[in-house]
């Protein structure tokens, strides 16, 4: 696995696509959204970075998740779960680091053509906002 280089502590530099939301997710958190993050390329993983989740309305629990392979749906018999985080009004933002400076891999399955890579997010009744910034590469 190639390290990334000097400078920007978690691998700024080598996870330069980020994904910023709501969007393309829906603008107020429900009990369970599924948001599709993009697609697998096919031969390649998404390997990622740094995650920043918050909430300042609602405690909210946001997932990674990858399909399995041959799979393309927002589902958890279709997924498989690389992380999880909660956030909590009090927290503010929580960040979480999926690279730690070259020890950790947390990547999809190799795409077929068909997977995708989602957010999921689950909270309690109401609705609420939220936001996040996703940060990865392609191996």
């Amino acid at each position: 696995m190639p390290k990334a280089p000097s400078g920007g502590g978690g691998g700024a530099t080598l996870f330069a696509s980020k994904i910023i939301g709501p969007l393309p997710g829906p603008l107020s958190a429900g009990t369970n959204d599924w948001i599709e993050l993009g697609s697998v390329p096919t031969g390649n993983k998404v390997w990622f970075g740094i995650g920043q989740y918050g909430s300042p309305e609602k405690s909210i629990t946001f997932e990674l998740r990858t399909n399995l392979t041959g799979q393309s749906t927002g589902a958890d018999a279709s997924t498989a779960l690389l992380a999880s985080v909660a956030v909590a009004p009090r927290n503010g933002t929580v960040v979480a680091d999926y690279y730690k400076k070259g020890t950790l891999h947390t990547a999809t399955v190799v795409g077929t053509g068909v997977e995708k890579f989602w957010l999921r997010l689950k909270a309690k009744a109401g609705s609420g906002s939220y936001l996040y910034t996703i940060t990865y590469t392609l191996e």
